[in-house]
């Protein structure tokens, strides 16, 4: 008789999967696979859905910021004098940048020439609160369309033109940089045009989904030949930037002209390069006595461009009794505020009364002068409704200007 072992009963059953143990067993590259494989997912998931440089406490992966080199750049400071400490400051160094708006509006069909709400609360802020002798428009319609738009185009559109200041400036739509490299984005082309227009003008330049909040005239009058801000970002590789969407500039200041002989000489078809550009002269023309202040992000730009504080911007929320929808209320514009310590922290007693007009959602634009208010991603309607309603950051911080124009009797409540 056969002696049974009982250590190898009951007889294992047949097993066509691999354990985990004989995976790991195999030889070779082969035993590192699965490991690969989960590591490479999570590096994936984790770059996606959060910026890992700023989760780490050394933060190890700061962005470097492109530089551009200067022999190209060799002749751009030819008429450019340096500044000199024992002469006595000029009225003409010392004069205030010119109060001149900027916009740039090129059109896909040059037979079609329609502006929006959008543009129109741009606009008429800047007619409110900045005052200006003139609020430029260069565009490539020709005159003979703008005056038929102007008298009987759509309705935002004539109310657009019709804003007292606003002044055509009719352009050439730019094709080639010296270089031979085309320009072939509406992006690209108002980079250049913002150029050309600071560089020869001076004043105020804004994107047309940048809003006013406040007369910019402290800026104007700093004593700087450019103010640009910085911007935010949600994400620490886009941190360190300069907003480009809001130039104050003296007419041929320094960064005016070296911006345009750069973006001529490195523009390469890249989407934003004049981002980096702006930002790499900005910085390091700081170092020519009055020539460049940088302000905080919240100056011109308290949100950012990315997709989350366009849904913190323009997301509409439930009104909490505070303040109730729709028109009128206590509505102040902001020179009606004052200026005074006290002034400057009522927003702050605003937010600690228990019951007041503030939302727990709301915003503080209290030091924003230029409120670039990105969209790209927004998905939602951008109306007059949509700002009386007041159920929004966005629509909260443009609503007196909008009001302003309803009060006078620009726009009705209806339209």
């Amino acid at each position: 008789m056969k002696k049974r072992l009982f250590n190898n009963y009951p007889p294992s059953p047949p097993n066509t999967m691999r354990s985990l143990g004989a995976t790991f067993n195999r030889t070779g590259w082969r035993r590192y696979a699965p490991i690969a494989l989960v590591a490479v997912t999570v590096v994936v998931v984790l770059y996606t859905w959060f910026d890992v440089s700023s989760m780490v406490p050394w933060r190890p992966h700061l962005p470097n910021l492109q530089t551009f080199p200067v022999a190209p750049l060799a002749k751009a400071c030819d008429n450019i004098p340096p500044p000199d400490p024992n002469t006595p400051t000029t009225d003409t160094a010392n004069a205030p940048i010119p109060n001149l708006v900027h916009y740039i509006w090129l059109l896909a069909d040059p037979a079609v020439f329609t502006l929006n709400f959008k543009v129109f609360v741009s606009v008429y802020s800047a007619h409110l609160f900045f005052h200006p002798e003139h609020i430029y428009i260069h565009t490539d319609v020709s005159p003979s369309l703008w005056e038929r738009a102007k008298s009987s185009g759509d309705l935002w559109t004539k109310r657009v033109l019709n804003i007292p200041a606003v002044t055509p400036q009719f352009i050439t739509n730019p094709q080639l940089t010296t270089t031979g490299q085309p320009i072939d984005t509406f992006g690209a082309k108002s980079d250049f045009i913002r150029a050309w227009a600071l560089r020869e003008h001076g004043g105020i330049y804004l994107d047309v989904d940048a809003v006013p909040l406040r007369d910019i005239k402290p800026l104007r009058n700093a004593g700087f030949a450019n103010v640009v801000g910085g911007a935010v970002a949600l994400h620490t590789k886009y941190t360190g930037f300069v907003n480009t969407g809001v130039w104050l500039a003296r007419p041929h200041s320094a960064l005016a002209e070296v911006f345009a002989a750069a973006m001529d000489a490195f523009y390469n078809g890249v989407w934003a390069i004049s981002v980096d550009i702006l930002t790499d002269l900005a910085f390091r023309l700081q170092a020519m006595p009055g020539e460049v202040l940088v302000v905080h992000p919240r100056a011109f730009a308290p949100t950012s461009w990315e997709a989350e504080d366009q849904v913190r911007l323009f997301g509409e929320h439930a009104v909490s009794g505070g303040l109730v929808a729709g028109g009128g209320g206590d509505v102040r514009l902001p020179k009606e505020l004052g200026n005074t310590c006290k002034d400057a922290l009522a927003w702050l007693r605003e937010r600690e009364m228990p019951g007041g007009r503030l939302e727990s959602w709301e915003m503080d634009f209290s030091a924003t002068y230029v409120l670039h208010a990105f969209d790209d991603d927004w998905k939602g309607e951008i109306s007059l409704d949509y700002v009386l309603a007041r159920r929004s950051n966005y629509a909260r911080a443009v609503y007196p200007a909008v009001w302003h124009a309803v009060k006078q009797g620009i726009i009705s409540e209806a339209a």
